[in-house]
C-alpha cells in the first residue's frame, strides 16, 4: 500500500473537518463546565481539559505560523 500526498480538495476537507470538531468539543466541554459550575459549585474535569485543548490547539497554530 502506497501512500500519496494529499491533494488541495483533500487538505481543505480536513481542515474543515478539523476545525469543526474543535468548535463542537470547545463548546460542548465549556457548556458542561458551566453548568457542573452552577448546579455544584465545581468545575470539574472538563474546564481543565478544555484549557489543556485550546493551549495544544493555539501553541501548535503558532508553531506552524512561524514555518
Amino acid at each position: 500500500m502506497k501512500l500519496r500526498k494529499a491533494d488541495e480538495m483533500e487538505k481543505y476537507q480536513s481542515d474543515q473537518a478539523a476545525k469543526y470538531g474543535f468548535i463542537f468539543y470547545t463548546i460542548s466541554l465549556l457548556i458542561w463546565s458551566l453548568y457542573s459550575f452552577f448546579t455544584k459549585g465545581d468545575s470539574g474535569w472538563q474546564m481543565t481539559i478544555l484549557l489543556i485543548g485550546c493551549a495544544v490547539y493555539f501553541w501548535s497554530r503558532a508553531v506552524y505560523n512561524r514555518k
